[in-house]
């Protein structure tokens, strides 16, 4: 019976160690790093956040280690409740700068955060991330 008890306690703190935590404002300064595969290219996004509540973001798309497509943002961005909002003051990419894109508000719901690899879904369609935190000054290429 000891045994037992002992065994359900382990799986009990197992389970209770990789409980998600609530994410918070603080949680997500710094820079997080992103990289998926889609139709044989490599997508990268490197997100630096401040405790201003500026961000700057770089996109690549990178076809082995020939770079196909770039894009930059910087903008704004805070913390509602259980949601993370952004909003675009500049936007470049290899058409040159865009001024669509500016003022653009982009919304992110079901934020997890598990150890420091944060996830969450862009609210009204299917896009889901999943990033790392890294060292501020993380360099991201397709070399």
């Amino acid at each position: 019976m000891k045994l037992k008890t002992m065994l359900a306690v382990l799986v009990g703190l197992s389970i209770s160690s990789m409980a998600v935590a609530e994410v918070r404002f603080d949680d997500l300064i710094g820079t997080w790093y992103a990289e998926t595969d889609h139709d044989g290219e490599t997508m990268k996004w490197l997100v630096k956040r401040e405790a201003d509540q500026s961000y700057a973001a770089l996109f690549l798309v990178c076809d082995g280690e020939n770079l196909s497509w770039v894009q930059k943002e910087r903008g704004q961005w805070k913390m509602e409740g259980k949601e993370l909002h952004t909003v675009i003051a500049a936007f470049q990419d290899m058409n040159g700068n865009s001024s669509d894109q500016i003022g653009k508000q982009i919304h992110y719901e079901n934020l997890e955060l598990v150890n420091d690899e944060l996830n969450y879904e862009q609210k009204g369609n299917d896009n889901t991330y999943s990033f790392k935190r890294v060292k501020d000054g993380y360099q991201v290429s397709c070399q």
